[in-house]
């Protein structure tokens, strides 16, 4: 089942302090991703067809799998919260660090081997960190969930990493990263923060800025984004929607849906609290979605969160099977697109929205009808491709 909650602490206009604000006011994310030989837009595809077939009037799809050859947005996060980490690193010892527009350029200003990266991961962020850190020559120590998929735990070691499994859930394994990063003196780059730990997981969702960047650059005069569908694991990609679609973007201000899965909806629990607060969900998570089963909002995202976004949705996992099929078999003209498990949870919402009788006043509040232009994030490819190539023949 879906269900559905109506964000009551939403604000017309949010006002976020200089501690949340000035990560996303630094002017060198675009310069230091340039600075990357793989960098290029991804494609925001339309796929006018399967718009009217849902009865909406445009979807556009942000398709992350093209990203950096990595199949998933993540390494946006973490090569610019890497370089923020080292940029401060290196000044505290009054030494120079390239320019952002050159810095994944200069190979030779780090020494080889000087920094050990660690992390958590359901498998992309640990991969994006991994990759980031075989940019720079450095050492790289992923901690993953004991039932991590054997093709994710591999797309890491590729990149030069070692994998550490945990038994346990998401948030045991950030535990495990956190306690073993302090122990052996590794720097952790997490996308979730935790009392102390809070500049990082801040740096990584400025990274992220650059997404909505390139969708506002991809639109046309006349285009206009109304609803977006953005994907809620910890909240980091959610965090940045909300400060870009509320502060920043100069061609549309659209409504926020935040997506989960139905096994591990700790955004919309924490909305739905008494005072709208973090809250841990209770037991463990086991949704195929495997980038999105967190039990426990990022704080430092739940406060861009909380009072930017309008709609908080889960859906189970069927929808978002249903939805990579319908990606893939694309009809009518409409270019197929790649999408692993929790890439495709933004149309399995869009879908449930305009089929499910019960998610009625949801649709409504969203005011979801043939003229509406949807915007949803293709987060990841087929990085499971043994499953992939199951659920689309089936």
């Amino acid at each position: 089942m879906s269900r559905f909650l109506v964000n009551p602490h939403r604000e017309q206009d949010p006002s976020w302090g200089d501690e949340v604000s000035a990560p996303f006011q630094a002017s060198d994310v675009f310069d230091l991703h340039n600075s990357l030989d793989a960098y290029k837009p991804t494609p925001l595809v339309s796929l006018p067809y399967l718009a009217r077939s849902l009865g909406v009037g445009n979807i556009y799809v942000k398709d992350e799998s093209h990203r950096f050859g990595l199949k998933a947005f993540k390494a946006l996060g973490a090569t610019y919260a890497i370089y923020r980490f080292l940029l401060r690193h290196y000044r505290a010892q009054g030494r120079f660090v390239s320019q952002p527009r050159n810095f994944y350029r200069n190979r030779g200003a780090i020494g080889e081997g000087e920094f050990t990266f660690c992390t958590a991961t359901d498998g992309n962020h640990g991969r994006g960190v991994a990759w980031t850190a075989r940019q720079l020559q450095q050492k790289a120590v992923i901690f993953v969930p004991s039932d991590t998929v054997v093709s994710r735990v591999d797309s890491i070691e590729i990149e030069g990493a070692r994998v550490v499994k945990v038994d346990g859930t998401y948030d045991d394994t950030v535990a495990a990263a956190a306690e073993q990063a302090e122990a052996n003196g590794w720097q952790i780059i997490s996308d979730t923060s935790w009392p102390g730990y809070e500049d990082i997981p801040r740096w990584i969702m400025a990274g992220y800025s650059t997404l909505f960047n390139e969708i506002d650059r991809s639109l046309g005069p006349k285009e206009r984004i109304d609803v977006a569908f953005i994907q809620a694991g910890v909240g980091s990609l959610a965090g940045t929607a909300a400060w870009h679609y509320n502060q920043v973007s100069g061609t549309s201000r659209p409504r926020l849906v935040s997506v989960e899965p139905s096994d591990a909806g700790c955004l919309l629990e924490s909305i739905a609290s008494t005072d709208g607060q973090v809250s841990t969900l209770t037991g463990g998570q086991h949704s195929i979605m495997a980038g999105l089963n967190c039990g426990t909002p990022s704080p430092v995202a739940w406060s861009l969160i909380r009072s930017g976004f309008d709609l908080f949705l889960t859906v189970p996992d069927q929808a978002a099977v249903e939805a990579m099929r319908t990606f893939h078999h694309a009809q009518g003209g409409d270019p197929p697109i790649v999408s692993g498990e929790s890439g495709a949870a933004g149309l399995a919402a869009l879908t449930r929205l305009k089929t499910d009788k019960a998610l009625l006043p949801a649709r409504e509040q969203l005011n979801l009808t043939d003229e509406t232009s949807v915007l949803l994030l293709n987060t990841e490819g087929d990085t499971d491709p043994a499953h992939y190539g199951q659920v689309i023949a089936s």
